[in-house]
């Protein structure tokens, strides 16, 4: 039963993306523009479908839809901040995973490969830190984090600095999880900027303590083709699909709140595997 509410969820959220959208608006516009040919609503639907679409795609726009997100992240991490904070664990959440075909950075994906490169960034200024890599799989055989694991080797970080946290769908998951095993512990919450203050409310609704370690910014330092700003491209509608994504996350979490199902750090681990492992 929680697979088919956790495979409706995604599926619900992707026709609110914009391309299943705008797809949705426009499908519906041409089917009332047959049916009643007379009426103006079929294609008033069909044109706002396509400046919708339009809209979206251009950097402008997306940038006013995630920088928002990017501001409440702050900017990136100090280790000598993180330090005298008494940080001992750096967590960095997974996300995108590709076949394990692929080298490791090829297998994390663009979000999860910069994840991994921050997290280690930071591990490295404090070497004394472990380093715990959260990443399940609803699919794939492989959890993302034996990917992300394989690119922090490759990059310096011994086995034995590593926690795995293999067993989690999704960042909710990957909360309980993680703070279940850490309690009241400060630690660094490495993870995209845009998805860094969804990330902390989770984390914070299970009772750890986060510190804020953004990366994988959008609009941090500008974008390099401010002159094209307003006109669609393939990027910004990939970046208003990431803004349109937290925005869906953060209303979820706040309709939960409001109906009373906060998160639960008593609820069982699903059947997807064990919590964490260490290195």
């Amino acid at each position: 039963m929680e697979s088919v509410l956790f495979i409706l969820k995604k599926l619900i959220s992707r026709l609110l993306f914009p391309v299943g959208l705008t797809l949705s608006l426009g499908i519906a516009g041409v089917i009332l523009w047959l049916a009643r040919p007379q009426r103006r609503i079929g294609p008033t639907l069909v044109i706002a479908a396509g400046i919708l679409l339009w809209a979206l795609s251009t950097p402008w726009l997306a940038s006013s839809l995630i920088s928002p997100l990017e501001r409440m992240a702050g900017l990136y991490a100090q280790p000598q901040e993180l330090a005298r904070k008494g940080v001992t664990h750096i967590v960095v959440l997974g996300g995108n995973q590709r076949s394990s075909k692929l080298t490791p950075a090829d297998q994390c994906g663009g979000d999860t490969t910069l994840r991994v490169l921050e997290g280690v960034r930071l591990w490295k200024a404090l070497p004394n830190a472990r380093l715990i890599l959260a990443g399940g799989s609803f699919v794939d055989e492989k959890p993302a984090a034996k990917a992300m694991a394989a690119l922090a080797g490759q990059l310096g970080v011994p086995r034995q600095a590593m926690q795995l946290e293999a067993a989690s769908w999704d960042t909710s998951d990957q909360a309980r999880l993680i703070s279940a095993d850490l309690g009241n512990a400060p630690f660094a919450l490495v993870t995209s900027a845009c998805h860094l203050p969804r990330s902390m409310l989770l984390f914070q609704a299970y009772g750890s303590k986060p510190i804020p370690a953004p990366c994988d910014f959008s609009t941090f330092g500008g974008t390099g083709d401010e002159l094209f700003n307003f006109v669609p491209q393939a990027k910004g509608l990939a970046i208003s699909e990431r803004a349109v994504y937290e925005y869906l996350g953060l209303i979820f979490f706040k309709l939960k709140s409001l109906l009373g199902l906060e998160e639960n750090p008593d609820a069982p681990p699903k059947p997807s595997g064990p919590g964490l492992k260490k290195g």
